[in-house]
Parts: C-alpha cells; structure tokens; sequence
C-alpha cells in the first residue's frame, strides 16, 4: 500500500467509516445524560461493546480476506464459511457481553437484570447484522478487484460501530414502553441464535483462541468504560467529544485493523522476513499523512452536530495536534503485534485486531478525557 492507494483506496473508507460514525455519536450525544442517570451500567459497558464487536467482526473480515487470497474460501455470499461466521461471532459477541455485564454490576450493580436483557436482545440482534455485513465487505471489493484489506476491516469496525450505539437506545425505548414486547422479542432473537448454532458449526480452534484473547481483553475495555464512566460529566460538558467519542474510537482502531490485516495478510504469503521491513514502514506512512485531514473532518462534523443539538462548542487546537501522534502509536502498536504474534506461531487473523481495537479503545477513551478536561 503506497501513498496512492492510502490516499485513494483506504482514505474515502475512513472518511465514510467516520460518517457512519457520526450515526452512533448523534444517538449518543442525545441520550448520553439518560444513560449517564437510568442506565450508568451501560454508559459503563459501551467502549467494549463497540470495541469487542468490533473486534470479533474485524478479525473475521481477516480472516475472510486471508482465505480469499490462499483460495481456501470462494468470493460468494452463499459459502458455508459465512454462515460459519455467523455462529462464530454471535456466539463470541455473547460471550464478551456477559463478561462487560459483570464488571458492570461489580462496579455499579443497580438494574443489573434488566441491562442485562437489553444487552443480549440488541448483541444477537446486531450480530446477525454484521456476521453478513462483514461477509459482503470482503467478498464484494474482492470480485471486483480491490484488496479487501484495505477496506474490509475499517468498513466492519465502524458499521458496528453504527449499528451498537442506535439498537441499544432502541432497545432501551422498547424496554420502557412496552415491556412484554421487549421480552417477546428477546425470547425470540435467543430461538433464533440457537436454531443457527445447530446447523453451522464453527472452527474450534478460532473460537478457543478468540476466547482467551477476549476475556483479557474485555478486562481492558472495563478499564476504558470505567474511565469513560467515571469521566462522563466532563465529557457531557463539552459535549462534543460525547458525539465524537465513537468516532475517535474507531478511527484509531480503523488505522490500526488496516496495519494490521495488510500485515497479516503479507505474514501468510511470506513477503514480510524482519521485523524493520521497508514497504510495512512505508504503508504505515502513507496511512499517516491521511490523518490530519480526517481530524478535521470529524471536528468539522461534531461541530455541525452539536450546533443541531444546540449545544455551544468551542476550538480546541490540542485535538488537531495530537490526533495524529496517537494515530502513529496504534499503527506502530498493530504491526509489531501482527509480527510477534506469527513468530510466536499464532494466527495474526486471530490476535491483531482484537487486540489493536482494544488498545485503541483504551488510548480513545484516555485521549477523549484528556482533551475534554482541558
């Protein structure tokens, strides 16, 4: 990936990736004082449901694109690998959620019941979304030419990202207003997720793997919901940083996951030979000098945001300034985990990008504090 492919390829994604954040960050920044008062176990847990989500489904889309290039899988939307997919990540989003439950109710512990029947009805309501979602954003680019791992990835993480933020609010409106709906439905979604897991049944080695590398991680996106949590009133005052919070999450995970897929990709095919190789230095620079631009993008938009929401938001140049340091410290993060994890005879598809997401959540949710206590 050369500074044309960052500029042409990978930049329009994350400018789209960053809009369809704003999605989230909209719903967000309305409802952020009702979570923040009726509902602080979930303001708690929401860095790692995006987080995770984004996870489970950017490592999938790896491992999509890895077994596109090695012909192991075939560029269609009926092989059996993406209704594998599909169990797989419901059955992981399931898993991590009840392990972000439980930090929830250890640290807050009030309407723990009820959060955790919203939590479950909108995970498997959202994982059936992104399990073909994430089967189309590999496959489609593929057949048509374009390298999915520089597309793939961002594309997945942010579409959860878009999906988590509304189908939790919605799911909060339906639990509120009709009760025995919301019960009905949540029944029906756990039906649904069962009859599935019977008839496709997934690899046992990712699942294991995945599910070893989550539980740590989980702990991680804990830590960054508690700070997030704790932090929530200075962030609410500012108040644009809770509409550009997503956004920033996942932006820097998105540099990240596309570091991290093209150097897996590369891993497998054997092109990279030492850690200091000259092309993943130059694809890392490339990526970099989109950053500024794309700051500005998304200050620009929270602006617009928070003046629709009628919410008076003021400059901060600290943003511009230290937007792209951070940027280069989750790049750098995501190839030496990629490099180290193969030498260690792990699947990179399986620990980069859970990984990186999670490190990026955690330096989000630290860089969002730091620039709203300003």
């Amino acid at each position: 990936m050369g500074l044309k492919d960052a500029w042409k390829v990978t930049f329009p994604a994350l400018l789209f990736c960053t809009s369809l954040d704003f999605v989230g960050g909209y719903f967000l920044g309305s409802y952020f004082n009702k979570l923040m008062t009726d509902y602080p176990i979930l303001l708690l847990v929401l860095p790692g449901l995006m987080g995770l989500r984004g996870n489970i489904y950017g490592a999938l889309s790896s491992k999509f694109t890895t077994s596109l290039f090695l012909g192991e899988m075939r560029p269609s939307l009926r092989e059996d690998k993406v209704f594998e997919g599909l169990t797989l990540g419901t059955s992981l989003s399931l898993t991590s959620v009840m392990i972000l439950w439980i930090i929830g109710i250890l640290k807050i512990g009030r309407g723990a019941f009820e959060v955790l029947a919203i939590l479950l009805s909108s995970t498997i309501f959202v994982s059936i979304l992104l399990s073909y979602a994430t089967a189309i954003v590999s496959v489609v680019p593929f057949r048509k030419g374009i390298d999915p791992d520089a597309v793939a990835s961002p594309l997945v993480t942010s579409i959860s990202d878009l999906l988590t933020i509304p189908a939790l609010i919605a799911f909060v409106i339906l639990f509120e207003v009709e009760g025995s709906y919301f019960y009905t439905i949540t029944v029906a979604l756990i039906l649904i997720t069962l009859i599935i897991s019977l008839r496709f049944r997934f690899d046992r080695r990712t699942f294991f793997e995945l599910s070893a590398v989550l539980i740590l991680f989980a702990m991680v996106e804990g830590l960054s919901g508690s700070i997030f949590e704790s932090y929530s009133n200075f962030i609410y005052r500012a108040f644009i940083f809770s509409i550009l919070y997503p956004s920033i999450l996942d932006s820097l995970g998105n540099y990240g996951c596309v570091v991290g897929s093209k150097t897996s990709t590369r891993l497998h095919l054997g092109e990279i030979k030492r850690f200091l190789d000259f092309r993943s230095i130059r694809d890392i620079a490339s990526l970099l000098s989109t950053s500024i631009p794309l700051s500005v993008f998304m200050y620009s938009l929270g602006y617009f945001v928070s003046i629709n929401l009628n919410r008076y938001v003021g400059f901060q140049y600290e943003f511009f300034l230290l937007y792209p340091i951070f940027v280069l410290l989750v790049m750098i993060t995501s190839y030496s985990l990629a490099f180290m994890s193969y030498r260690m005879g792990l699947d990179p598809d399986n620990v980069t990008i859970p990984a990186i997401t999670t490190l990026a959540d955690l330096i989000g949710t630290i860089f969002t504090v730091l620039i709203s206590t300003c």
